[in-house]
């Protein structure tokens, strides 16, 4: 979602979670594409007025932690204080590019695990400070860096490293096709994963049913509602301009 009200409709309409997209916050609130333009500041303003809108656990977006290790560090204290369940933390360069754009960059292994070390250091002591817990989902972009010789394998590499170091759920975005989902969800037997789909022409996005058959415990479908808003926009403004 982007808005509180998005978010309204998603609990009234029986979903458990909702999830916060930094992508639908860029175009609604900035009409700008994802490419780190919006700031943590903005981030923290629009998700706390969802969080306070509705009683599901709302999960917001954290893209890259907005900086170095240190910036981790705070914005997941922030998010956390701000009324968020749990945020992504993911591996792309700084300033990120929507995953969905040409030109994704990961940074290198071992900077992509001190940021997701960061960010559970954070949890840990915000929770053993003040009781506030909030999950930390490790993300990969790597599948869409075409530097990476078998961005596959680096994903399951990345995505099992994640978990080791105390991340709650793994996720690794850009999976193509079901072969490459079922070959992850077997890497990560045992851990908790996150899939995330986008309405492409001429795909079929799995059912909650066939992902949780995979072994996914979260299915994103972090657009679709941005989609549909754009598309029925345009559809009423052409009517009431004829």
């Amino acid at each position: 979602c982007h808005d509180a009200l998005g978010a309204k409709l998603i609990e009234e309409s029986g979903f458990e979670v909702c999830f916060f997209s930094g992508f639908a916050l860029s175009a609604s609130r900035l009409g700008m594409p994802d490419v780190g333009l919006a700031t943590f500041t903005e981030m923290l303003d629009g998700g706390r007025a969802v969080c306070e809108a509705v009683s599901i656990p709302v999960i917001g977006d954290g893209d890259t932690g907005y900086g170095g290790v240190l910036n981790v560090r705070r914005t997941v204290e922030g998010y956390a204080r701000a009324g968020f369940a749990g945020l992504t933390i993911e591996d792309q360069t700084f300033p990120k590019r929507c995953a969905y754009a040409k030109g994704v960059q990961v940074v290198p292994f071992g900077e992509a695990l001190e940021r997701v070390r960061a960010a559970v250091k954070a949890r840990d002591e915000l929770r053993e400070r003040s009781g506030v817990d909030i999950v930390i989902i490790a993300r990969t972009d790597c599948r869409k860096d075409q530097g990476i010789d078998d961005p596959l394998e680096e994903a399951k590499r990345r995505c099992q490293a994640f978990r080791s170091a105390g991340a709650d759920v793994a996720y690794a975005e850009g999976l193509r096709d079901e072969r490459e989902m079922q070959s992850l969800s077997d890497a990560m037997r045992g851990t908790p994963c996150m899939l995330a789909q986008v309405e492409a022409p001429g795909s079929v996005p799995l059912t909650p049913q066939q992902a949780h058959a995979m072994g996914f415990r979260i299915l994103l479908r972090g657009v679709t509602l941005l989609n549909v808003y754009v598309t029925s926009l345009r559809r009423a403004l052409s009517t009431i301009r004829q």
